[in-house]
């Protein structure tokens, strides 16, 4: 009687925990839900002006926070993966021009990029258990666009054109269980891309200033070219 009792007992075990489930089998799949923190951008306001100090007027951004999902494939039998990532990241900021000898204007600027990123894992083999190390390295693509206001006159976005470039990172992994891990990593990428906005007013009224705006669509060019910071929730199915 006490050895069936057992059994039943160890069978309804292995039927009610997926972690004892998984013990004898690989997980191939992985789900990273991702925060990240980007540490530096620049916006720059004339990419295709004709002399080099107009190009390299630029407004900078700093320590802006961002969101995003990865789906990662583990190679059985091996220490690699291959993921497919998209983040979401958008910063702004506000300044202000000069309308007047002795006024001002505000003005909001910022942008939203998407990069959509294939990364290379390699697990380095320097611990066992449930924490590892690390690195990896691949190619992107990042869509975005401006977002400018001067006063309460948007410049609408009228066009973007992508930008593709590489990345390299590095991180950590804790495995509480078969199924879920915390991950944190560093990554180091120039997510560039291009946009082009237009008023679609010839002025604006700020208090008793009238601002005349730009009628021609003006182009600009963001690099998001500093270091991220990422914590993720890690799901292995």
């Amino acid at each position: 009687m006490k050895h069936h009792v057992r059994s039943l007992v160890i069978a309804i075990l292995l039927c009610s925990c997926p972690f004892l489930q998984g013990t004898a089998q690989e997980r191939l799949f992985s789900v990273v839900a991702k925060g990240n923190l980007t540490t530096a951008a620049r916006l720059f306001l004339n990419p295709n002006a004709p002399d080099a100090l107009t190009r390299a007027q630029s407004v900078s951004f700093t320590d802006f926070l961002g969101y995003g999902l990865e789906v990662m494939y583990h190679i059985p039998g091996t220490t690699l993966s291959l993921g497919l990532s998209a983040d979401y990241i958008t910063s702004r900021d506000t300044r202000t021009i000069t309308a007047t000898a002795q006024r001002v204007v505000p003005v909001e600027d910022g942008y939203r990029v998407v990069p959509v990123e294939i990364t290379g894992y390699f697990r380095i083999p320097i611990t066992d258990g449930p924490f590892g190390v690390f690195m990896g390295g691949g190619l992107g693509v990042y869509f975005g666009e401006r977002e400018y206001r001067v006063a309460t006159a948007t410049a609408a976005s009228t066009g973007s054109r992508p930008g593709f470039g590489i990345h390299v990172l590095g991180g950590v992994q804790y495995a509480f269980t078969e199924w879920f891990a915390l991950s944190a990593e560093m990554k180091f990428r120039d997510a560039q891309f291009e946009a082009t906005n237009a008023f679609a007013v010839p002025n604006v009224r700020h208090g008793d200033i009238l601002v005349t705006l730009p009628q021609k669509p003006f182009d600009s060019s963001i690099h998001t070219d500093g270091m991220v910071l990422q914590i993720g929730a890690v799901y292995s199915f």
